[in-house]
């Protein structure tokens, strides 16, 4: 197979496969409004590049492309970091929706991704790498941006949810959900009082002598929410809050495939 240049000193590998490439997943990447890729056209550059040899240099500038992509992700996070041990509400919560966004549009340029290299991910990534693209993209959220925040966002998120609507139902649920998806159970085994709330199967199998522990819990919690409910139905009669309708809210990771994004496929 020919990897000579196109022209003298011109990467035949960049101008036939590459530009069209990285212009692509950048687009996907920062969820430009309006902006268009044709599934078709990218699905065959890349099957075309994969046949001309170059499949494990085209893995390995995706994932460059992305590292780059989640460090400056990482870098705009550390804006709403807290300045003190004892952030008020609105920095909490600010930080925290922010980090919650920016995994949501990461996973969804994640499963717009992976369809386009489904063949380098069969013939190369799976094949001769035994792992996933989408396993390689995911590790690549924890280890630029969530890993070394989890501990400050979880301690945050703990703060807003011992007050009353601090945060919208749906986004906790969302969160926890997408940070057990990308962390592959880790942070669930990590933080489990939390993550065991939102997220089915974090615990281990309760025991008989537990039986009695979890029913004085969940007392204590039912409790807890009617007095919640009252105090707010006090404050805000008639007023509809945010989470309220089983439609808001962003989608989980399992299901996000099905969400509309701000890039379309052609």
């Amino acid at each position: 197979m020919d990897h000579s240049p196109v022209y003298p000193g011109v990467d035949r590998y960049v101008v036939e496969y590459w530009n069209a490439i990285s212009n692509a997943i950048e687009q996907i990447l920062r969820n430009n409004p309006g902006a268009r890729v044709s599934f078709e056209q990218m699905y065959s550059i890349v099957y075309k590049c994969v046949c001309d040899g170059y499949a494990e240099r085209m893995h390995n500038d995706l994932l460059a492309q992305c590292s780059r992509h989640l460090e400056e992700v990482d870098r705009s996070l550390e804006t709403y970091k807290p300045r003190t041990p004892h952030p008020c509400e609105n920095e909490s919560l600010k930080m925290v929706l922010s980090f919650h966004e920016v995994l949501q549009l990461y996973l969804i340029a994640v499963q717009q991704i992976t369809p386009i290299f489904a063949y380098m991910n069969k013939f190369y990534v799976e094949g001769l790498l035994q792992t996933s693209l989408q396993g390689e993209l995911m590790e690549l959220f924890r280890q630029k941006v969530a890993d070394n925040r989890m501990d400050v966002i979880m301690a945050n998120v703990e703060e807003l949810l011992s007050k009353p609507f601090a945060l919208p139902p749906a986004t906790v649920s969302s969160l926890f959900a997408n940070l057990h998806c990308v962390g592959r159970g880790e942070y669930g085994r990590r933080y489990p009082s939390l993550f065991s709330r939102y997220v089915p199967g974090v615990l281990p199998p309760m025991k008989e002598s537990d039986i009695e522990a979890h029913i004085n819990e969940m007392k204590e919690l039912q409790f807890r929410l009617r007095n919640e409910s009252g105090d707010a139905a006090h404050g805000g009669q008639g007023q509809k809050r945010r989470g309220d309708d089983e439609n808001y809210g962003p989608p989980v990771c399992v299901t996000i495939g099905h969400q509309a994004s701000p890039t379309q496929y052609n």
